[in-house]
């Protein structure tokens, strides 16, 4: 998902520019190879690697992100702590480059979910 859906990265960041003009705690991450994932096996054995999760305590938007982007796997989970929740495992993120690209903008660039990921991920 990182390197494929062309509007995620725009979503994103207009989210974290909305929340910063109007003084808002921001309340959502991106979670590469969550933990959580082992209580979903149905959900987990479907998945590339490495997994990515898009998770939020605002129900409503994360309904809205799932309508908007390609090949999304949804599930409900409720954590007993923020820490617990956004916690992960090790992964190595590496994509190959297209040898063609044919759309009329670059094709993003490795890193740019980094914003966006926990302040202290982890791996615990």
């Amino acid at each position: 998902m990182l390197d494929e859906e062309e509007h995620f990265k725009e979503l994103l960041f207009e989210r974290l520019r909305n929340y910063g003009e109007r003084s808002k705690e921001r309340d959502f991450w991106l979670i590469v190879e969550p933990k959580f994932l082992s209580k979903f096996p149905q959900i987990s054995s479907r998945l590339k690697r490495p997994a990515v999760a898009l998770v939020s305590t605002n129900a409503a938007w994360i309904t809205y992100m799932k309508l908007r982007l390609d090949r999304v796997l949804a599930e409900s989970y409720e954590a007993d702590s923020l820490e617990e929740a956004l916690a992960s495992d090790p992964a190595n993120l590496e994509f190959d480059k297209p040898e063609k690209w044919v759309a009329p903008y670059p094709k993003y660039e490795y890193g740019w979910w980094e914003p966006f990921l926990p302040p202290n991920p982890r791996q615990v």
